[in-house]
């Protein structure tokens, strides 16, 4: 998807930056002109991207063209009428493209299908993260290290026998306090005033969680049902 592309074509006119091909990297400058939705500009892109295919015709034509010298001198050789059928020829080689409303809905609809379900994803993937005021349990399971061929008097057979180990497959890590002191100097006075305030990064936490949560429950079901078929 090319971003770019998109806020040029819906944006002419504004200033703005991008570090990478990545909506929320977009660092928008303009006050006086609105920053387009995401929505919005995959939607555009789909748009620029199908009307690209559509123009193919245009680049197929301009190749196979006689040069403008070849044509001069056909015009001058052989006449204008022989100068409008070789044109005739490639353009109908290469007839004019337009674009499907009917296609352009679906291809829209399915930019919009896909950022739905890259931010799902996202937005699990987040949710799935220990929370920091609560930290996480050291997690053990068994696996099997190496196994051994030992033989089975009462059988008569040789029985396969496998050494295991306990090994941590997930380390601990230890709750966050829920708040911190936090000390500040007048600079006038020089006087320090320290106050209990929620620790900063239990709050972004908390902030980064909610909003994975809200795209979740805004998720449409068939986007849920298509990412866990």
């Amino acid at each position: 998807m090319d971003i770019s592309k998109a806020l040029f074509s819906l944006a002419p006119g504004a200033s703005w930056s991008m570090n990478a091909d990545d909506y929320n990297q977009i660092i928008w400058n303009s006050t006086d002109i609105p920053k387009p939705t995401e929505e919005e500009i995959v939607q555009k892109a789909a748009e620029l991207e199908y009307q690209e295919e559509v123009n193919e015709y245009q680049r197929q034509r301009a190749a196979e063209y006689p040069s403008y010298a070849d044509q001069f001198d056909q015009i001058y050789h052989e006449g204008v009428d022989a100068w409008k059928a070789t044109v005739q020829a490639v353009k109908d080689k290469y007839p004019k493209a337009t674009m499907d409303t009917d296609e352009l809905q679906a291809r829209q609809d399915r930019a919009i299908f896909d950022l739905q379900t890259e931010r799902y994803i996202k937005a699990t993937e987040r949710l799935s993260q220990y929370i920091l005021l609560e930290g996480r349990e050291e997690v053990r399971d068994t696996v099997v290290i190496r196994t051994e061929e030992v033989w089975n008097e009462e059988t008569e057979e040789y029985e396969t026998n496998e050494i295991t180990e306990e090994v941590i497959t997930q380390t601990a890590i230890e709750s966050l306090e829920e708040f911190v002191e936090v000390t500040t100097t007048d600079p006038e006075t020089m006087e320090s005033t320290t106050e209990s305030v929620r620790n900063p990064l239990v709050v972004k936490d908390e902030e980064e969680r909610a909003a994975a949560q809200a795209v979740v429950d805004a998720t449409p079901q068939a986007v849920i049902d298509a990412i866990n078929t």
